[in-house]
């Protein structure tokens, strides 16, 4: 029997292609497939222009990023392996020229499809041109190309969120004929915002139908090409590698959590015993790299579409109060600068009571504070905010609300296919990684502060100070107002006693 190679084994030598190469995924992506396949030829990644910058400057400030530095400290020269692409996966032909065309389908054997757009609100029009019709202008690059091996498309466990049932590791048949969007894209994009309501049908919003639409895509396509989906759940701050903590934005839970450690989030639209379903970004990564070599070697034929949940919730959940309580804990220990407020955070799942807790433990102080920042000549714009965090805040309770199943037996069996080295430098199953959660959960707050805001480690004592003060103003503040409630109490029924 002829001996499987490793995964390093098996990119070297190989040209890759890689979309959405500066987002979150993307970034850990290439630094992953750097740093542990360093005899792979080379990098190709689609880069589009974006608020001035061109391709070529963005990927020169995206290798400045921390997240590159154990790279860089272990082999300085490690970009040379990398070539700019000119694209957007939003265009036809995904925006790249002729002579790129040709030079990728004349080198590329693996190809990871991250690009996306992953706002919830975007209009069904642009939604459908970055996540579906950019995934069928891919495929119709990677049919010409004469040496793939692999393409993998990175979806999402909630592209089927409008289902009640378990979701299984396959492909959900849409309710919309992909075909008949993309002729619509072409020619009336503006009718299909104005029929968003129709189409979207039991879907929560356009990202998850654009994905699952996508999703079809690939399906129609795996005879012709060797194809695999793989569907991260919730993906948030690096677990180990290669720095604790790391991450470069603060979408969806990260924002949530953010907004309570800052004291502006003081309650949320969620039900406190569902579990959130995440994964850390770069066991995410380890996934998707494992799961491409898992389909080169163990299910290279055409036709035969495999899918992947990356998902951890069933096996070892953690709910949404639970992680309220661990993000207070940790607040405590790692207070954030800035702060406005005690951080506090009131969950509840019923419509009527989150809008009277949001009026008056958020809108209302937001109008108070806001009206003092006038007062003293600055900028107000806490309602402002509050206005933003309340639209996040509804359009995720489709997701925060609803207890979700996902099957992922296919996914863990990729653990038992790695040789021994290779589970250890492709972390995947959760039962090795023995995640300490207050310790997590503390590695991501020190990456917040440090990643996202900033901040440095010697403020911590004028911080704590700083924590204490607004704990005593929030007991002062609440001991106040019940001390008003009951006096308004007393004089009300004073004169029937």
């Amino acid at each position: 029997m002829e001996r499987i190679p490793s995964v390093a084994e098996w990119m070297e030598g190989k040209d890759i292609l890689i979309t959405g190469a500066t987002g979150f995924m993307g970034k850990v992506l290439v630094e992953k497939l750097l740093r542990c396949c360093p005899n792979l030829n080379r990098l190709y990644l689609v880069v589009r222009n974006k608020r001035g910058f061109d391709p070529e400057e963005r990927i020169k400030e995206f290798t400045r990023n921390a997240l590159f530095s154990v790279l860089l400290e272990k082999n300085p020269n490690a970009f040379d392996k990398v070539t700019v692409v000119s694209g957007d996966m939003s265009e036809l032909g995904c925006g790249i020229s002729e002579k790129n065309l040709k030079m990728l389908q004349e080198n590329i054997s693996i190809v990871f499809h991250i690009a996306a757009t992953v706002r919830f609100n975007h209009p069904l029009s642009v939604a459908l041109k970055m996540n579906t019709r950019g995934t069928y202008e891919l495929i119709k690059i990677a049919k010409q190309m004469k040496k793939l091996e692999v393409f993998e498309y990175v979806s999402t466990t909630y592209s089927n969120a409008n289902l009640d049932e378990r979701i299984e590791e396959k492909v959900y048949p849409s309710h919309l004929d992909w075909k008949v969007l993309l002729e619509l894209v072409e020619t009336n994009g503006d009718v299909l915002d104005l029929l968003l309501l129709k189409l979207i049908w039991t879907q929560p919003n356009t990202y998850t139908l654009s994905k699952s639409l996508a999703e079809n895509i690939i399906q129609d396509a795996c005879k012709e090409i060797p194809a695999v989906i793989i569907r991260p759940s919730v993906v948030i701050s690096s677990l180990d590698e290669p720095i604790p903590g790391w991450t470069d934005n603060l979408n969806g839970i990260m924002g949530v959590t953010t907004g309570c450690g800052k004291g502006v989030i003081r309650t949320y639209k969620a039900c406190p015993t569902a579990a959130l379903d995440f994964v850390p970004v770069d066991v995410s990564i380890n996934g998707l790299v494992a799961a491409a070599w898992s389909k080169r070697f163990f299910n290279n034929i055409n036709g035969d579409l495999q899918v992947f949940n990356q998902a951890y919730a069933e096996r070892y959940p953690v709910t949404f109060s639970e992680i309220v309580n661990l993000g207070l804990k940790v607040a405590e220990e790692l207070p954030m600068d800035n702060r406005i407020w005690h951080p506090f955070l009131i969950l509840t799942n019923n419509t009527y009571y989150y809008h009277f807790l949001f009026f008056f433990l958020q809108l209302t102080p937001a109008v108070l504070q806001d009206l003092i920042l006038s007062l003293l000549g600055r900028e107000p714009f806490l309602v402002r905010l509050n206005i933003k965090i309340y639209n996040a805040a509804i359009a995720l309770s489709d997701f925060s609300e609803k207890v979700f199943k996902f099957a992922n037996e296919k996914y863990r069996s990729i653990h038992e296919r790695l040789s021994p080295d290779d589970r250890k430098t492709y972390r995947t199953n959760e039962e090795e990684m023995e995640i300490d959660r207050y310790g997590y959960v503390l590695s991501v707050q020190r990456g917040i502060k440090e990643y996202i805001f900033n901040e440095k480690e010697e403020d911590l004592p004028g911080l704590r100070r700083n924590q204490r003060r607004l704990y005593y103003i929030d007991r002062a503040t609440r001991a106040l107002l019940v001390g008003f409630i009951l006096w308004k109490l007393v004089c009300t029924i004073s004169p029937y006693l």
